[in-house]
């Protein structure tokens, strides 16, 4: 049996190490705290690792087997999966175990750091309620000092300004703006209210809108109805050549929306996206469209897919449906992702404001003093030392 002692400043950190030295059979024999931090001290038999790396070799000789050599031979193969069959049950029986001290650990050591530093766990928690994530609460609070209400009116501070927002707003800036993003997440709608207050400030003359959108059935017939009302037309491509020759033709104009097709953040075209930035069209500002009641590491997820196109920035939709917008601010703070307009409902152009960092800010405090019914579920859970899984699932 290897015996070793393992140092770090957290319980996770420790059981990192021990997960990179020893393998996932690895065991905790015992823990305890130190001025340094944690130390773990873990234990991997060797007996089993050898008799998961063992193999059945077959002896060289004679071409000839009689039917005792055979009989005896499949006997001692139903051995060897007898043997490998309890080989590996007793290895999803020590994974368990493991799993187990791992998750009696973690709760420990939480314990341990509310005992310690009660305030820091006290303002994780909280940031944790408007939807932060976990590792950008632990951030907020790391260097955080002195009284509990003063030090939460410094991570509001710093979160205000850790947020990228558009200085100026796309409609009166103008060019060639395109929103993409998953389906069903709203471009089009959003598309019809830019280009609704777009005209109300302007000629409609000094607007044109695209659709790239030749997949989903009545796509086109929803832009087209919202153009007909402002007085614009609407112009169809269907491949980059055809989007690159209207572009070029189109270049008196003030503003250009093109409305793209909802794909899925796992889709295998989503390279081949008709405004990416690799196919050239650098004038080209993609702004991603995003629900406000996605999940957290669905977002993250989103994000990091669609960068593919090249981001300009994001817009959020449906915030009336949202129960809390922590997840948001996390994406855009971790991802430097501006803000530029906030979505709340289907009136046209009125459900759509540019976006404010101390008004997204106060909206997430207050949806999360609205939602605070599952705190107690969520403090068991924090025993469990699962805050981290909470802040994803959220």
């Amino acid at each position: 049996m290897k015996i070793k002692r393992y140092f770090a400043p957290t319980m996770r950190q420790a059981m990192l190490l021990v997960k990179e030295a020893q393998g996932d059979d690895a065991v905790i024999l015992s823990s305890r705290n130190t001025p340094e931090g944690i130390e773990l001290v873990a234990a991997v038999d060797p007996e089993v690792q050898e008799f998961k790396n063992k193999q059945y070799k077959p002896e060289l000789g004679s071409s000839y087997v009689s039917p005792e050599t055979v009989n005896h031979g499949s006997a001692n193969s139903e051995s060897a999966s007898h043997n490998s069959a309890e080989i590996a049950r007793m290895a999803q029986e020590l994974k368990a175990v493991r799993a187990m001290l791992e998750n009696q650990l973690s709760g420990l050591a939480w314990g341990q750091s509310e005992q310690q530093n009660p305030d820091k766990v006290s303002l994780i928690k909280r940031l944790m309620q408007l939807g932060i994530g976990w590792n950008l609460s632990e951030k907020f609070v790391e260097n955080i000092q002195g009284h509990k209400q003063q030090a939460w009116s410094e991570i509001l501070l710093e979160m205000e300004r850790s947020i990228p927002v558009e200085n100026r707003d796309i409609l009166e800036r103008g060019g060639i703006v395109a929103l993409v993003g998953p389906t069903g997440v709203g471009k089009t709608t959003t598309i019809a209210k830019m280009a609704s207050r777009f005209v109300m400030r302007n000629s409609p003359e000094q607007l044109a809108l695209v659709t790239t959108d030749c997949y989903k059935i009545g796509a086109q017939a929803q832009l087209k109805t919202f153009a007909e009302l402002i007085g614009v037309p609407v112009h169809v491509v269907s491949s980059q050549g055809e989007l690159y020759a209207l572009l070029a033709s189109m270049s008196h104009k003030k503003l250009i929306l093109i409305d793209t097709a909802g794909m899925s953040q796992r889709d295998l075209q989503l390279s081949q996206q008709l405004t990416t930035a690799n196919a050239g069209f650098s004038s080209v500002k993609n702004y991603l469209v995003m629900s406000a009641a996605t999940q957290l590491n669905v977002m993250k997820d989103i994000v990091k897919s669609f960068n593919q196109v090249g981001l300009n920035g994001c817009i959020l939709t449906k915030v009336d449906e949202a129960l809390q917008l922590g997840n948001i601010i996390t994406v855009l703070i971790e991802q430097k992702l501006s803000i530029a307009y906030l979505s709340e409902g289907q009136r046209v152009p009125e459900d759509l404001t540019p976006a404010k960092v101390r008004d997204l800010i106060d909206r997430a405090i207050v949806l999360g003093q609205q939602n605070n019914h599952n705190r107690q579920d969520d403090e068991k859970a924090f025993r469990l030392g699962m805050g981290k899984e909470i802040s994803d699932a959220q």
